[in-house]
């Protein structure tokens, strides 16, 4: 308690800085929160990320990155802020043309895929897929090469739960994963045929180079800009009532002088994570997020245990100022505390080398800034702060 001045201003000072930098640098966002295309691509060979960024740069392809994935130099993520190569205005045109060059059959709906790699169309007679095919084509729409024809029935489409668009959903992810295919629902004749996206560009991209012969796409996943802003929404909700519903936890166990202090630790933690983050320009994903989760959880468990002996000992040691008791509270504790952050962070630390490479690299090594900061705060910033609350509140009206 002797130093918590000092510490407090240490956290204060870290806490500011760490805000400022999450106002004014914002943090580096991932295509979970902002959307766009990531795809995963092995090459025959080992490759220099710098061979792959200088193509892709000399095709057009804008707000990229490379980053290597897995053991060795032959496998990479390329993350694109593109989502699809198909804009409003374009496919308002191609649907036009689309219209115009089906024969014998009148287009109900058109659309695609937002991430531009399907196009489903709804037609009142049947026509055969290579006659959508064809029309599809004439538009101007660029389809993948080597589609195997899958045809689906009225009695498979019955079976699916839902309303309609959710039994076309489920149809098609059955059915039309890597293939055109047609279906009938309700007297609707619905195609879907498989287009080029944006992913398919980048692998054509890379295949016509000498390094990227026999490449592999592994897999591809994009995410709209409004599912992005959903899920960024979605995950400051998440943290914020994690938080609340720790703050009502801790009253209701303790009270009024300890849940402050709790929550402020918890801030503490999380705002210096997030400013660590940013200040380094780590990309901010899901994984990022549930890990600031694992932090709230982890932080509280430590704080709890000191609180629970300061508890203990207000029964055992009468008499004595609440400084006292916190000081003692956290001697007896310090051990414990510091040996089980440390078994958590061998643990986190070798998760975090041993997935350097891998998507496992920002969970884990959130988890050890958190671990970190988190044993910090739940002894020099959480106790000194219910002594604060006391002293200024509590005693006062005593």
């Amino acid at each position: 308690m002797g130093r918590s001045r000092f510490f407090g201003t240490i956290s204060i000072v870290l806490v500011l800085a760490s805000l400022v930098l999450l106002f004014t640098l914002q943090p580096r966002w991932g295509i979970d929160f902002l959307g766009g295309t990531e795809i995963q691509v092995k090459f025959k060979n080992t490759v220099a990320p710098s061979e792959i960024r200088a193509v892709l740069q000399q095709k057009g392809f804008e707000g990229f990155e490379v980053v290597s994935f897995g053991a060795g130099d032959a496998e990479f993520l390329i993350r694109l802020r593109e989502i699809s190569t198909l804009d409003e205005s374009a496919l308002e045109a191609i649907e036009m043309t689309f219209r115009s060059e089906v024969k014998g059959a009148e287009t109900k709906r058109f659309f695609t895929s937002p991430g531009g790699d399907k196009l489903t169309v709804h037609l009142d007679k049947e026509l055969s897929i290579a006659e959508v095919e064809a029309s599809a084509r004439a538009a101007g729409l660029n389809l993948l090469d080597a589609i195997d024809h899958v045809v689906a029935d009225e009695s498979a489409v019955a079976q699916t739960d839902g309303d309609d668009d959710d039994r076309d959903t489920q149809e098609t992810q059955r059915k039309c994963e890597s293939a055109s295919c047609t279906w009938v629902s309700q007297g609707v004749h619905i195609y879907e045929v498989a287009l080029k996206g944006i992913s398919e560009d980048v692998m054509d991209t890379l295949r016509a180079q000498p390094f990227g012969e026999g490449a592999i796409k592994m897999r591809s996943e994009w995410v709209g800009p409004k599912v992005g802003e959903q899920l960024r929404n979605s995950a400051i909700s998440a943290v914020l009532f994690a938080m609340l519903f720790i703050m009502l936890y801790v009253a209701l166990r303790f009270d009024l002088r300890f849940a402050p202090g709790g929550v402020v630790a918890l801030l503490h933690d999380v705002t210096i994570t997030l400013g660590i983050f940013v200040f380094f320009r780590i990309e901010f994903t899901l994984t990022t997020v549930a890990a600031l989760l694992t932090i709230v959880g982890y932080s509280i468990n430590d704080t709890i245990v000191v609180y629970d002996r300061i508890r203990e000992n207000l029964v055992k040691i009468k008499g004595q100022q609440l400084s006292r008791v916190i000081n003692t509270s956290i001697n007896e504790t310090l051990s414990r505390t510091v040996v089980t952050s440390l078994t958590t962070l061998f643990a986190t630390v070798t998760l975090m080398i041993v997935g350097w490479n891998t998507s496992l690299r920002d969970f884990s090594l959130a988890l050890t800034i958190g671990v970190l900061v988190g044993t910090y705060s739940s002894i020099v910033i959480a106790s000194p702060l219910a002594h604060w609350l006391d002293k200024t509140f509590f005693t006062k009206k005593a």
